[in-house]
C-alpha cells in the first residue's frame, strides 16, 4: 500500500558558494574586544562558580601511620592481633583532603570523640 504523503522537495537554491558568501569576513571583527569581553565574562563567572564549589563534599583523613606486611604476617592476624606503627603517641599525623596531604596535626579527645589539632597546613607550591 503506497503512502498518500508527498516528499516536500528539496530546496537546492542555498549552494555551498552561497553559505560561504554570507559568512562575515574576519579580518572586519575586532578581536581585542571581543578578548575584554570574554575576560569580563569569565570574571563574572568565577564569582558563581565560587559559591558553588563551596557546597561541594570533600573527605578528610587522617592518617596516623601506615605499615607493609608480608602476605603471611596479614594470614596470621586474627581477633586480639597488635599490629605496632613506627609512630609513637604524641607524633604529628599527616592530614590528607582526598588523599591529598593537606597538613599535619594531633589526636585530640574532647567528651569522649576524637579530633584532630592543626598543627601545620602545607603551602601550596610555587610554580
Amino acid at each position: 500500500m503506497a503512502s498518500d504523503k508527498q516528499t516536500p522537495p528539496i530546496d537546492n537554491s542555498m549552494s555551498d558558494r552561497n553559505l560561504h558568501e554570507e559568512l562575515p569576513d574576519l579580518d572586519d571583527l575586532d578581536l581585542d574586544d571581543l578578548a575584554d569581553d570574554i575576560e569580563f565574562e569569565a570574571e563574572q563567572s568565577d564569582v558563581s562558580n565560587v559559591s558553588l564549589l563551596k557546597s561541594i563534599p570533600v573527605d578528610i583523613t587522617v592518617e596516623v601511620a601506615r605499615k607493609t606486611l608480608i602476605l603471611d604476617e596479614l594470614l596470621n592476624l586474627k581477633a586480639g592481633s597488635v599490629v605496632m606503627l613506627e609512630k609513637h603517641e604524641g607524633d604529628p599525623v599527616d592530614i590528607k583532603i582526598n588523599g591529598t596531604a593537606f597538613g599535619t596535626g594531633e589526636i585530640v579527645s574532647k567528651n569522649g570523640q576524637y579530633g584532630v589539632r592543626l598543627l601545620s597546613i602545607i603551602k601550596k607550591p610555587s610554580k
